[in-house]
């Protein structure tokens, strides 16, 4: 029996080059991954001569270079990897590579002709060599075998580009027809997201700057910078082609969204998860990892809020939805097509159609999932921007990135109703926030593979008796986690509830049996209540203060408003104590402040309002309700105001205008009373109140004064906390602001007027 041995052809050259490199953009990651793979701190990407027939495209690196043998026995040795088998480096502790299939290097002949590589290796007294390859002599013949076409190798006495150490790669023959300035820009965003963004500094990371040079593009880019620099720096980067590389979006939005950061250990023993909202702190969990073929794996995404998409478009000059979604790096480089807009490789979009009121996609979604070390069952496919390779360990990526995802929804969705609009992050501190939080608490903790539970402590300091079942389950999972993990925090939280339901529990008995006397009462109020609204919004004057107005005044001050300072002013003492930062004392003082302003709001205007005011929405016309309340009930109340000032107030609506719609009186009479005792401090005596209508869902509303007014040098900062010109707490603007935005709505302020000043806010439905 004889043995027999394939031949190459010299068309091998096409398949593992210009035909598996898909286009030029894939081709340069290439050659950058193999310049960060050879330690390189820097890399230039040059095109020299772009638009003429001597156009160059030189990619220079810093890295540790190549001796003549490693060009013999490495670099020309085909489909051989060093980096794969562990000999390219001495190192042994750092054999991680962006690259390891020995294809690379021909992305050159993708990207033209002619290529020139010069290289000096990182030793002492290294000679300069030099090989120089044709790769249309490898198109030639195809009966030629691959091994018998030479390339030719010299050793240079003079290096170009003042090259000291490292690798030049200067390829020519170049088609000048696939190189223009939106090409540019396409590379240059493309490379934007080619190496991992700097998130986690501790995981292996390397220095690593990119610079991209064109100089024919030079002087549009002043001119393109200097039409746009108003518009922001994002704007500017994304429309302009030279200069260093950079990748910031997860910084600019940490503070501002939801994420969630999942790690499985490098053993794959553990999985590490924490949630943060806008840089509070939810809670934080170690578990058993149940995906036996993964380790060192980590996951990050981030859910985009309304407020978090305009942000992003400021900061980058481009729609999230254009710029990309859920990204995958593997040590450090991005693997394709993975994070592409409107590419959906795994399957995010599909799973959100089925449950679009459940399921987050991606349109409201961002982030990365990074594979670090070898991790060889999560590898790339050799094409290049084909993902990675089907195997058994990414179906369970694919797992695992889901997982991470629910527990995200189950925060937006289920827990703050997908999120926030605004940067306002008080909304945690809400009753029905904290409610939702206890069950997201309750049934984390109920998981048995779970083995550490970590949590922020004021999510349960409320349980209200409609609790009771997510409470006896807390309670009971804090008790055994506290007994498995050894943890007395949990298991004095555990009482602590206990003691806190038991109480509880005490008074819903109470309760009950006071509703049950109540109930048929309560029945006839609400059906006077239902026929009054439709009638009017508010009493022309004072109605007798009934005794059931009183009790439910009382009730409503006792149950939410005080509770609440009471338990602000137990935190400001605790603060005090704790010698806390005046900022942090402060927001506690603000907290108060708009509580009391409540109290103050509610006794003033219950007995004149033919609706509960106290608890619920209400739908009625917004015009009729404003132009009622400022003078039937506010300008009738002026004698409660410190300065006892006479102000007159006109409201004036519209012809056959009404804007129908769904709110809570006691946050609009909160933003009216702020903006007219503001009129009062600043010596208004007369305020007209005046509406525009935009369109069938926007209306805008014009309260205008004839004041001191408002200077300019102070209206950047009349919103901000504390500011104030008069003896005020400076809290009431700020808190109008907080307030409208909350409801989705704007307040800007018009100073140019002869005397006064006028505030339009604008209300969406």
């Amino acid at each position: 029996m004889s043995k027999e041995y394939f031949k190459i052809s010299s068309g091998l050259k096409n398949l593992i080059g210009s035909e598996l490199i898909t286009d030029n953009f894939v081709a340069v990651f290439e050659l950058v991954k193999n310049s960060f793979d050879a330690k390189a701190s820097e890399v230039k990407i040059i095109f020299e001569n772009i638009y003429s027939e001597n156009a160059k495209i030189i990619i220079q690196d810093n890295g540790k270079g190549m001796d003549y043998n490693d060009l013999i026995n490495k670099w020309l040795f085909v489909a051989y990897s060093a980096k794969r088998d562990g000999t390219e480096d001495s190192n042994k502790q750092i054999n991680y590579y962006a690259g390891a299939k020995g294809v690379g290097r021909f992305s050159c002949d993708r990207l033209g002709r002619y290529l020139n590589l010069v290289t000096i290796k990182d030793k002492p007294n290294a000679q300069i060599e030099n090989l120089y390859v044709d790769w249309k002599k490898f198109e030639e013949d195809q009966k030629k075998e691959f091994i018998k076409i030479p390339v030719e190798h010299n050793v240079l006495s003079k290096a170009p580009y003042n090259l000291k150490k490292g690798t030049i790669l200067e390829i020519s023959g170049i088609n000048p027809e696939e190189w223009n300035r939106d090409n540019f820009i396409r590379l240059k965003d493309k490379l934007s997201k080619l190496v991992r963004p700097d998130l986690n500094k501790s995981k292996k990371q390397k220095p690593f700057k990119i610079l991209l040079e064109v100089e024919a593009e030079k002087q549009n880019d002043l001119k393109e910078i200097e039409a746009n620099r108003e518009k922001g720096e994002g704007f500017v980067y994304r429309n302009t082609v030279n200069g260093e590389i950079e990748n910031f979006i997860f910084d600019e939005l940490d503070i501002r969204t939801t994420k969630i950061i999942s790690e499985v250990s490098s053993d794959g023993k553990y999985i590490s998860t924490k949630l943060i909202d806008r840089d509070n702190y939810i809670y934080e969990i170690k578990e058993r990892n149940k995906y036996g073929l993964l380790e060192d794996v980590s996951i990050q995404l981030y859910f985009l809020n309304r407020a978090a998409k305009n942000i992003f478009t400021r900061k980058m000059g481009i729609e999230a939805v254009n710029y990309g979604n859920v990204f995958v790096y593997k040590n450090g480089f991005r693997i394709l097509p993975f994070g592409e807009p409107r590419v959906d490789i795994l399957g995010i979009d599909a799973r959100a159609l089925q449950g679009f009121s459940r399921y987050i996609g991606t349109r409201n979604l961002i982030g990365q999932i990074e594979i670090f070390g070898d991790n060889n069952e999560l590898r790339e496919t050799t094409s290049r921007d084909g993902g990675l390779v089907k195997t058994k360990t990414y179906s369970e990526l694919v797992d695992y990135f889901f997982e991470s995802l629910r527990r995200l929804e189950k925060y937006v969705v289920e827990v703050t109703d997908w999120g926030v609009d605004y940067d306002n992050i008080d909304n945690l501190n809400s009753n029905e926030i904290k409610e939702k939080l206890v069950k997201l608490i309750s049934n984390i903790a109920d998981d048995k593979e779970l083995l550490e539970l970590n949590y922020n402590s004021d999510i349960i300091n409320l349980l209200r008796n409609q609790e009771e079942n997510s409470a006896k389950k807390l309670i009971k999972n804090f008790k055994r986690l506290a007994a498995e993990s050894n943890n007395p925090t949990l298991l004095k939280d555990a009482k602590r509830l206990e003691k806190t339901l038991t109480s509880a529990l005490e008074a819903k008995k109470s309760a009950e049996k006071e509703l049950e006397t109540t109930a048929k009462q309560k029945k006839v109020v609400e059906a006077e209540l239902e026929q009054q609204i439709s009638e009017t919004l508010f009493a022309k004057a004072d109605r007798a203060t009934e005794k059931d107005d009183l009790l439910s005044i009382q009730h409503h001050i006792y149950r939410h408003s005080a509770q609440h300072i009471t338990k602000y002013i137990d935190d400001l003492v605790d603060a005090i104590n704790k010698d806390k930062s005046k900022d942090d004392l402060l927001k506690l003082v603000s907290k108060i402040s708009f509580e009391n302003k409540k109290v103050i709001t509610l006794s003033r205007f219950v007995t004149k309002a033919q609706f509960d005011t106290t608890v619920t929405k209400i739908n009625a016309d917004l015009i009729s309700f404003v132009n009622e309340y400022v003078v039937n009930v506010y300008q009738e109340y002026r004698h409660l105001m410190m300065n006892n000032q006479t102000m007159t107030i006109k409201a004036e609506k519209p012809t056959g205008i009404t804007f129908n719609t769904s709110f809570r009186p006691i946050e609009m009479i909160i933003i009216l009373d702020n903006l007219l005792n503001n009129s009062l401090k600043a010596k208004a005596k007369n305020v007209s109140v005046n509406w525009k209508s935009i369109n069938s869902s926007e209306i805008e509303l014009h309260i205008k004064d004839d004041g001191i007014g408002i200077p300019d040098k102070n209206l950047d900062k009349v919103f901000d906390a504390r500011f104030t010109t008069t003896n005020g707490s400076g809290l009431g603007l700020y808190h109008t602001k907080e307030v409208i935005e909350k409801l989705g709505g704007k307040i800007n302020i018009n100073n140019k007027l002869k005397q006064g000043v006028e505030f339009i806010i604008k209300f969406k439905k």
